[in-house]
């Protein structure tokens, strides 16, 4: 365990631990240092390798530490005794960020593992949660951010393709299908009606708000600094899940001096941002049911860490002299939120960094290379989050085009993170409705 991670809190362990406790699961890259506002730091430190994983086939649940299954082959959840007696079930969701879906022409092609019978393996990854008796169990998924590359208001063609290939690949996630267009109150969903584009905008654009699309299913999504034109992708939204409220914000890209030839970039919180994050937080911490917050954000937070490279600043010329980092790590500090969550940094390691009261993990990428980490499932205990961290599979066509698949996803290794729930005996939250 590094001296980073030892300082966070954080307990890596194996995956092949049995008995897997049943709580919430969340279903050109260059290495600057946060002092980029005042010159370019070495490369960050390379991730030593996690795993050496099977390479192909699903790994059989005595080798992922998978709970035995009940009747009909449904995960058994394991009653967890909340401290005033009561019986609390943890929530579990799918995490996932950056997927960069890409349309069919190609001469726009940037992720070559998508390449193969058109982004094949990204289908087949979301084919395996649906299949996988542990990650198959999940309550909702949560996508931060960048899930197309090209989703960007100056760039309609390509953008509508993208979205095009988001939704077909999509549909072969079980979790998709299964909550499309069902009863999804009981997530008491909130979000902004509107959102506005600042950037990347083509000749004579008159700026108008572009309305978001409603909630169609239990995948929930967020823009990027890729996708900031798509209105199937919320900005500031906020959902319960359980006894767990998730709280999201946006932030826009700012570019950081760097190199010729390379780039940096930080993001904008803006003022309207802040202002819901703190009715939401505001309003879960005074909710007797609600046990934890979670903050996520297509951006990291933490500072002057080698493993968040692109992170959110405080006030600096960039920025405008921003200074809403500051009230975010604030408002979680006073209303008792203490886990946050980001993509972006293309990252393998799934580092876990401090910024003020949060605990920031550092989530990788659904685009990372062959073995390497993909997507978690995420689960909320009433002390700790668990996160299990899994590779994607692996395409490969043939020249008649045929695809076959070499690998298959597969656990890679735990993390958990420490977490105090906001109220010990407070009420205990029903169980969610969407299993």
């Amino acid at each position: 365990m590094t001296q980073r991670a030892l300082r966070a809190g954080v307990a890596a362990s194996e995956s092949g631990a049995a008995g897997v406790r049943r709580p919430v699961k969340f279903g050109r890259i260059l290495d600057f240092g946060t002092s980029a506002l005042h010159g370019i730091l070495p490369p960050a430190l390379h991730a030593t390798p996690l795993s050496e994983g099977g390479k192909t086939g699903v790994m059989p649940p005595s080798e992922r530490g998978v709970a035995p299954l009940g009747p009909g082959g449904v995960l058994r959840a394991e009653p967890i005794t909340a401290e005033n007696g009561g019986v609390r079930r943890p929530v579990k969701f799918l995490f996932m960020s950056d997927h960069h879906v890409e349309s069919d022409a190609p001469a726009h092609e940037a992720y070559p593992m998508w390449r193969p019978g058109n982004h094949a393996a990204l289908a087949r990854t979301y084919e395996f949660i649906g299949e996988d008796p542990y990650c198959r169990d999940i309550d909702f998924a949560l996508f931060v951010g960048d899930q197309l590359n090209t989703g960007y208001m100056n760039r309609p063609a390509e953008r509508t393709a993208e979205l095009a290939n988001y939704y077909r690949t999509l549909e072969s996630l079980d979790l998709y299908r299964r909550t499309k267009g069902t009863d999804l109150r009981d997530l008491d969903f909130r979000a902004p009606a509107t959102f506005l584009c600042l950037g990347d905008l083509p000749a004579g654009y008159v700026q108008k708000p572009i309305p978001f699309r409603p909630l169609g299913s239990r995948v929930i999504a967020i823009q990027g600094n890729h996708d900031t034109a798509v209105a199937d992708f919320y900005r500031e939204c906020s959902f319960r899940c359980g006894d767990t409220r998730f709280i999201t914000f946006f932030a826009e890209y700012v570019g950081l001096p760097a190199p010729p030839g390379m780039f940096c970039s930080t993001g904008r919180i803006s003022d309207e941002a802040v202002a819901f994050v703190g009715r939401e937080m505001a309003a879960a911490a005074t909710d007797p049911s609600i046990r934890h917050i979670v903050l996520a954000c297509h951006w990291s937070i933490v500072l002057d860490d080698p493993a968040f490279r692109w992170p959110l600043f405080d006030a600096c010329p960039e920025n405008g002299r921003n200074d809403n980092r500051r009230k975010i790590l604030e408002l979680a500090e006073k209303h008792g939120c203490d886990l946050y969550l980001n993509g972006h940094e293309h990252r393998d390691d799934w580092a876990v960094g401090r910024a003020g009261p949060l605990s920031d993990l550092n989530g990788g990428t659904v685009t990372a290379q062959e073995g390497k980490t993909s997507f978690a499932i995420i689960e909320i205990h009433d002390d700790r989050a668990v996160v299990h961290v899994y590779s994607r599979a692996v395409a490969v066509e043939s020249p008649d085009g045929a695809v076959t698949f070499p690998e298959l996803p597969h656990r890679l290794f735990t993390r958990e993170i420490p977490l105090t729930p906001l109220h010990r005996d407070g009420a205990v939250a029903a169980p969610p409705s969407s299993r």
